[in-house]
């Protein structure tokens, strides 16, 4: 028999590293002879999408389409540092460097363009590579022919900075802190589950979400981000189990051990919640890691609301299930 049981779980998540920790990220950005804005930094990307969040911040600050942007990531040779792609920092730490690196080069670029047209910065605009007069559009300059005049007379447009957000330990006496993170995610899942009493499989057949992501830069990316985190916690809630005796891991490969596959995956009904938060850039928020957290603790929440039996550790395996469920047959 199958029983259908909903669970709902709500968190919030401290990213950066946080508690005095330093913590910062460096970025610059050019503009090359190929008419391309160059963008370094060290952000590594490893399937979050950074890359693209630092795309956008740069095209957008600099009214460019996002073809023109280019990214020089993790080369140290030619990039400084910009910390580890953990905590769920990289959108707010990197994106803030390469949103106010581009102020830099924007700022720049109207300097140099008043000085050219011997005019003040106020009554100029930017758009498409192209700086121009408010008052007559027809009296503009490019960008990248811009570059030119500024390198031939011996100075450079180019722009740098380091994005280095302030945090404090908490007080050992109480635990409190002026400020222990830059700031704080907020998701709240609630997930269908079938429970197989026969068997003792869980199937995850829905899964809804409403997270607070600040500002969604790349709104695909974020959903994506909630898809694949919550794979991760429905991984965790139901099949990542690493057995070890005396020492020795009996199942070390993905046989034994495992991991949601696409046939485990549910639907998803995902709602963005654009709650600006005023650290990252344009108001975005970090999302990497808090979309892995609520899963678990909202099946677990489901499986007890399906069969009546609370479970306190995790994997929920299908032996558990069965094993538990014999027992409350037995004390009923």
């Amino acid at each position: 028999m199958k029983k259908k049981g909903r669970g709902m779980a709500t968190i919030m998540f401290g990213y950066g590293y946080g508690e005095g920790f330093p913590d910062y990220s460096h970025a610059s950005i050019e503009l090359t002879d190929d008419e391309k804005i160059l963008v370094k930094t060290a952000a590594a990307d490893v399937g979050q999408g950074v890359l693209t969040v630092i795309t956008q911040v740069a095209a957008e600050v600099l009214k460019v389409d996002i073809n023109k942007v280019k990214v020089i990531q993790g080369d140290t040779h030619k990039t400084k540092n910009s910390g580890s792609t953990s905590a769920t920092r990289q959108t707010t730490f990197s994106g803030n460097a390469v949103k106010m690196a581009s102020e830099d080069l924007l700022g720049k670029i109207y300097y140099y363009t008043s000085l050219e047209f011997k005019s003040n910065y106020p009554e100029l605009g930017i758009k498409d590579g192209t700086v121009f007069l408010n008052e007559n559009p027809d009296k503009k300059i490019s960008i990248w022919e811009l570059k030119k005049l500024v390198e031939n007379k011996g100075e450079s447009l180019k722009g740098e900075a380091t994005y280095f957000p302030p945090t404090y330990a908490p007080n050992p006496e109480n635990g409190q802190s002026d400020l222990l993170y830059v700031a704080y995610t907020f998701m709240t899942q609630i997930i269908d589950v079938e429970v197989d009493t026969v068997t003792g499989v869980v199937e995850v057949k829905d899964v809804y979400t409403a997270l607070d992501c600040g500002k969604a830069i790349n709104p695909i990316n974020v959903e994506g981000q909630i898809e694949g985190g919550t794979a991760q916690g429905i991984g965790m809630a139901l099949m990542e189990e690493t057995v070890i005796k005396e020492g020795i891991t009996l199942n070390p490969n993905m046989t034994g051990y495992l991991v949601p596959t696409s046939l485990d995956v549910p639907k998803f009904h995902s709602i963005l919640v654009e709650n600006e938060d005023s650290i990252g850039p344009f108001g975005a928020k970090g999302i990497g890691e808090p979309t892995t957290i609520a899963a678990s603790p909202a099946i677990a929440d489901a499986i007890y609301n399906a069969i009546g039996v609370r479970f306190y550790e995790l994997p929920i395996t299908p032996e558990k299930i069965i094993a538990a469920l014999k027992e409350k047959e037995n004390c009923d």
